[in-house]
Parts: structure tokens; sequence; C-alpha cells
């Protein structure tokens, strides 16, 4: 059970819907992509991707080598080269096409990221992974088992930087400037066969060349999205609450959580987490790395000792003024509670305490020096003796 009282920040964090091939419609053979929800190839009626899951008796032991999935449960597989005679000129490649959850915002800068693993029986390491987005027109390509040369993905691995690993999950990562029109996204090698960088790593399989890949755990997420760890809470001691964002992939192992005062042990790693409400009240922090932009934000986990309403009462009831402040912060209440309180404490963005000092209240009014502090986002946290506790965020800018 928790209690809060502001609104949920409504912004998309992974675009790439169901990211890590978790949610399917069945368990049924032909294990091709297009039982995976939001995934299928580039053309519905061919199937050249195919979809494991430990929902298969085989599984880990598929079709082409042994293999987990990187998390969950579930991973997709196609052919990213393949040459004659291995395989027929007219259909050797395997493409990724997921519908995103909205089309990306126009200017916005974008964090990609799948994960590759090469099958046991390849016979070549490759370079080529890309990842493609476009819009409806990709529905007019009308070979879509060769290489599709004519597409130039947005985000591509490094020339020469062979992928060979068969043990462990390899990133492909990068960002790009979106246009506003991309509704799809693609997986898989746009470079032709002469193109693609490649080296041998299977002699038992050659001269036959082909790599066949796994792929899982995809995002698409906003370089500038902002870190989240929700609104302060108000909780009853032993009850669980949530905090942070829904947990999806790709965003998950972009956050660390900490609670503060500690700033070095990690006590989760996930967009949000459930945890149970102590006393005294306690400080969380996450922190949060989009390739390489990191942000911070935190959250307080009040356990409530004098009434959910009397706390909402108050902190609504309570003000803080002028916003942005400079040198100087006010304090002001509404009603006759201000006598409650007679100790402050100012925090940074990253929870630590700053500064504490006793506080009197007069005319329901009192004010703070801020001349000291630097730019930035602070915590005021004002303090009764009876342990009534309350806080709201203010910033300093000159």
């Amino acid at each position: 059970m928790f209690f809060c009282f502001s609104s949920y920040i409504a912004q998309t964090a992974n675009y790439v819907s169901n990211g890590g091939f978790e949610q399917k419609y069945n368990c049924n053979y032909p294990n091709f992509i297009n039982i995976v929800k939001n995934w299928r190839t580039i053309d519905s009626l061919n199937f050249s991707v195919t979809f494991n899951n430990t929902c298969y008796p085989n599984i880990p032991y598929g079709l082409h080598g042994f293999q987990w999935a990187r998390t969950g449960q579930s991973y997709a597989e196609a052919s990213f080269l393949c040459q004659p005679p291995a395989c027929s000129i007219e259909s050797n490649r395997g493409y990724f096409r997921n519908r995103l959850k909205s089309n990306l915002i126009s200017g916005k800068i974008y964090c990609v990221k799948f994960y590759v693993n090469i099958t046991d029986n390849s016979s070549y390491g490759i370079d080529s992974y890309g990842a493609y987005f476009g819009d409806i027109t990709l529905d007019t390509i009308t070979k879509t088992q060769v290489p599709l040369t004519y597409l130039t993905p947005q985000v591509q691995n490094t020339v020469s930087n062979i992928i060979t690993d068969t043990m462990n999950w390899i990133p492909v990562t990068g960002t790009f400037v979106a246009s506003g029109t991309e509704k799809f996204m693609v997986i898989g090698n746009f470079k032709s066969d002469a193109a693609t960088t490649k080296t041998l790593i299977n002699t038992i399989n050659a001269p036959n060349v082909y790599c066949n890949v796994l792929v899982d755990d995809v995002s698409c997420i906003p370089l500038d999205l902002p870190a989240y760890a929700g609104p302060d809470i108000w909780g009853i001691p032993g009850n669980t609450v949530y905090i942070g964002r829904p947990q999806d992939v790709g965003i998950d192992e972009a956050c660390q959580w900490f609670k503060l005062p500690n700033t070095t042990s990690v006590i989760a790693t996930s967009a949000g987490l459930t945890l149970t409400v102590t006393i005294p009240t306690c400080t969380y922090m996450v922190k949060q790395d989009i390739c390489g932009v990191i942000k911070y934000d935190t959250v307080i986990v009040y356990a409530s000792g004098v009434g959910l309403n009397q706390q909402e009462i108050i902190k609504n009831n309570f003000n803080l003024f002028p916003i942005p402040a400079k040198d100087e912060l006010n304090i002001g209440f509404n009603f006759d509670l201000d006598n409650e309180f007679t100790k402050i404490e100012i925090l940074n963005n990253l929870g630590q305490i700053i500064r504490e000092e006793e506080i009197v209240f007069k005319n329901k009014g009192a004010s703070v020096k801020t001349n000291d502090l630097p730019n930035g986002v602070y915590l005021l946290n004002l303090k009764s003796a009876n342990s009534l506790s309350v806080s709201k965020r203010f910033v300093i800018a000159r």
C-alpha cells in the first residue's frame, strides 16, 4: 500500500515496444517472430527471423547452438550474412522490425542500444550490425530477405569492430537525431556481402560463409530524459511503496538506486523499485546514465506517524518563494501550524545535507539566507520536535 500526492511524469522512456521479446501470443511451433507482440519481419509473410524462449523444451539448446537470454526468458535470431552455396542469393538475410510505442520527436537525440551474440555454428563473425528508423514506406519493400543496402541505418556498429563472441552478449549502441517521421525500428545487416567485414571463427563449418545472430534487450531512449525518482511518498511503516518509473528494457540498466547518505552502495538497478516503509524517514536517489549523460533525482519516503491527511494538508499549505530564489528564500504557511516547526535542513541534488539550523516563525512566515548556495536544485526539509517532517524543492538561479 502506498500514497503519493503528485502526478507521474508521463514521458516515454524506451520507445521500443517489448524490447526484451518477453510478451508473446503463444508458444507454438513454428517459432517465428510473428508470435512475439510488436515484432515481425519487414514482410509479415516471410519467416526469416525466429523466436527462442524457455517455453520451448530445447532452449537453451537452439537449432544453431547454446544460449540463454541476456535477461528474462526470450530472444530472437536471424541471418546477418549467408553466402552461396549455404544460402540462396534471394534469401540470405533476416531483419527484425519493431513498431515503436509512438513516433519519435523531431530534433530530439535518442540513445539506441541492442545486444547481439553469435550462434555457435556460425563460421564467421562480422562487423555489420545496424538499426534503421523509418516510416510506413517500409511496406513498399518487395524483397525483404536480401541485403537492404539502400537503407542507411542511423545507428551502425563501428566498421572493423568485428563481433565474434559466442558466449557473451555484446552491446551495439549509438545516438542519432530524429526527424519526427520514425514509426518503426529495423535491426539487421544493411551492407552488401562484399562490404561486410568478417573473420573466420569456426573452421568446422567452413568453407560455408554465414553468421547467424541472436538479438536481445533493444532500446531507444531520449538522451535528455530526466532522471525520475517519483514524488515524495507517505506510507504506513511496514507497508510497501513503489518509487521511480515503471520498469522496462534499457531504462532499467541505465538506473542505479542509493539510500542516502550512502552514495557508493547500489541497492537496486532498475527504473523503479518496491521497498518497505521504515522509521525514520528515508531519502533515496536514482542515478541515470543514458549514453554517458548522467542525471540524478531524489525521493523522500515518509513513515507517517501523524496521519496521511494531516501530512497532505501541511505540505499543500506551506510555500517557498520566490522560485527561483537568489539570496533569500521565504517560507510561508496558510494556517497556524508554523510554530510546530523549529528546524530546517537543506539538501543538495544528491540528497546530502549541506546545512542545518534552527528557525523561528513570525506571523506564519520565516526566511532563510541562500546567498552562499550555488545555482542548482535543492530540497528544504522542515522538522518539528515531535518528528513531523515536510519537504519541498527550490531552485537557486542568479
